[in-house]
């Protein structure tokens, strides 16, 4: 369930582009679907929630950091090891400024080792910031670099918006943007040496 940025309320509906057919206006008409209109443009983040009862229109892409509510960085051990000797960090990060770390060993679901810290809320808005302004981006200004690597670990970041959707992205800790941005803030956080 989508739940609306501005004013929380849960009749929201998607938002179909184009020209609609008879059943489209139907289903406008019973509030299941927005019309959007007919122009797009190319590779833009564009508009594709609304909701039914302040008439506000958002996108993931388009929400201010603020509308950010949890960072959710895993890193995972790939390569020769068994999977019984492997490990997995979770880092979770609010807005409030609290970061967690969990640590998973193998194939145990639950953790091994847990940590909290807390830093100024600040810090977090910042990478929230940087994190939404490549999101955000049209295509042709993402400045997103992809490292790959057959051995190491790979990362799954995950950013959950106030309107309860999230935005996952997958690769390579690599130096890549993603990873080399959670890596730099979250060795930070937790003076890791790693």
């Amino acid at each position: 369930m989508v739940i609306c940025p501005k004013c929380k309320s849960d009749r929201t509906a998607p938002i179909l582009y184009g020209y609609p057919s008879h059943e489209a206006f139907e289903a406008a008409e019973r509030g299941e679907i927005l019309l959007g209109g007919c122009e797009l443009i190319d590779s833009m983040p564009h508009e594709d929630y609304g909701c039914l009862e302040c008439g506000y229109c958002w996108s993931k892409e388009l929400l201010p950091a603020t509308k950010i509510t949890k960072i959710r960085y895993k890193v995972a051990e790939n390569g020769p090891c068994t999977l019984d000797s492997r490990n997995v960090r979770i880092y979770e990060v609010y807005l409030d400024g609290k970061c967690v770390e969990y640590l998973y060993q193998g194939q145990c679901r639950r953790y091994q080792f847990k940590t909290e810290e807390k830093i100024s809320n600040q810090r977090v808005y910042k990478l929230a910031c940087r994190l939404q302004k490549i999101i955000g981006a049209p295509l042709w200004e993402k400045d997103i670099v992809e490292g790959q690597v057959c051995d190491g670990c790979s990362y799954e970041l995950q950013i959950t918006y106030a309107d309860k959707r999230k935005e996952v992205i997958k690769g390579d800790v690599a130096g890549g943007t993603f990873d080399s941005m959670l890596e730099e803030f979250i060795h930070s956080v937790f003076n890791d040496e790693r």
